[in-house]
């Protein structure tokens, strides 16, 4: 079965990366693993060199985002068989990148989760503890800061003007491999994937070679400016098959600016409540059959969003406990995958278009989406 993964890699290296997490859901096609593994810009941006043939060369952007890209190790305190602390070990690494004259790095969130100490390895050598300034599991990604390193920031792009067939470089830490450069082209745009309990929305689906470890890595164009963060791979073997996907940078520096900022990511939200472990539950009998008794409807939808609770402009609509979330603006909602993947390309203040099923009857309503804090 293929499935999607993250794409950190484990420590020990060479007898096989720690494990890409693979998703909660099966796919009938190449599975997606995580790749675990506006900023001033200081260079001036080159054009692609090309030869005589016509064939692009990546030297010079390899040259300028290589000094970028640094490797990330995470640590936890370990006990033994008894629960005794045994000391502190290297339980992953993965990538990142520098974006910020004054040591700012983004990588994903899956590279550092639950980490007692992450530390920075650069291209020239240094080992530098980073603080971790914020994290944002629903598009996977971290902020870390380096004081005092003298780091060079990656030049940026946009990935707004991205193209099917535009050249593409990844460069990252695959499999311990510190610098590694691949290349190759956008595949495709727009790819919205759920992976662990986060979905990767509007995702880069970039065949250069992407591995465990080159999460958090850079993507960048053939000049060297980034234009997104390595995250997941497809694969039915945990390895590259040539289909990989990043986060595109738009929405990274969105996250970042929040997270420096802030401290935390700010998005989008109905005002429902709804409990993570109710997800798919209208596909079975019982939990439809539960939900006609309390609401006395006989009708109960078998796809939606159980709502567990409202407030705010949607408590004032009437939703409440019990209610089915069926579409927003016309999309489908059968999972909370698809409410991630409508919601987060939005901002606090749209008004959207929900249709919701209460009591046996369906509802279309307007709602102006209020800012919701998801760092957690």
């Amino acid at each position: 079965m293929k499935a999607i993964h993250y794409i950190g890699a484990g420590v020990a290296v060479f007898v096989g990366a720690l494990g890409a997490l693979q998703v909660n859901r099966q796919f009938e096609k190449p599975a997606v693993v995580a790749t675990a593994q506006k900023v001033p810009v200081e260079y001036q941006i080159e054009p692609a060199q090309f030869s005589p043939a016509g064939a692009v060369d990546f030297r010079a952007a390899a040259q300028k985002v290589n000094k970028s890209v640094v490797s990330i190790d995470r640590f936890n305190n370990a006990t033994d068989f008894f629960g005794e602390p045994v000391g502190e070990q290297e339980t992953g690494s993965g990538s990142g990148v520098v974006i910020g004259a004054n040591g700012i790095i983004v990588t994903n969130n899956h590279v550092v989760a639950d980490a007692t100490r992450v530390q920075v390895r650069t291209s020239d050598g240094r080992s530098l503890d980073a603080k971790v300034l914020g994290t944002d599991p629903v598009s996977d990604l971290a902020v870390l800061q380096v004081t005092g390193a003298n780091l060079p920031a990656v030049p940026m792009g946009n990935s707004k003007d991205l193209q099917v067939g535009q050249w593409v470089m990844a460069v990252g830490n695959p499999l311990g491999f510190d610098n590694t450069v691949s290349v190759g082209v956008v595949s495709s745009l727009k790819r919205s994937l759920p992976i662990q309990g986060s979905a990767l929305v509007d995702a880069i689906q970039t065949d250069a070679a992407i591995n465990p470890g080159n999460s958090g890595g850079a993507l960048t164009d053939s000049s060297g400016n980034l234009i997104g963060i390595n995250s997941a791979i497809a694969s039915n073997n945990r390895g590259s098959i040539g289909i990989g996907f990043a986060i595109p940078v738009d929405r990274v520096q969105k996250v970042v600016n929040d997270i420096v900022k802030f401290g935390y990511t700010r998005y989008p939200g109905l005002g429902i409540r709804y409990r993570k472990e109710w997800d798919g539950a209208l596909a079975f009998g019982r939990v439809r059959r539960q939900i006609a008794q309390e609401t006395s409807a006989t009708d109960v939808p078998n796809s939606g969003i159980i709502i567990a609770g409202a407030e705010g402009e949607a408590a004032k609509a009437g939703i409440g406990t019990w209610d089915i979330l069926l579409s927003i603006d016309g999309q489908k909602t059968e999972s909370l995958f698809d409410l991630n993947r409508v919601l987060v390309p939005k901002k606090p203040g749209d008004v959207v278009t929900i249709k919701v099923w209460s009591k046996g009857q369906e509802k279309t309503i307007k709602i102006a989406l209020q800012e919701l804090r998801r760092d957690v």
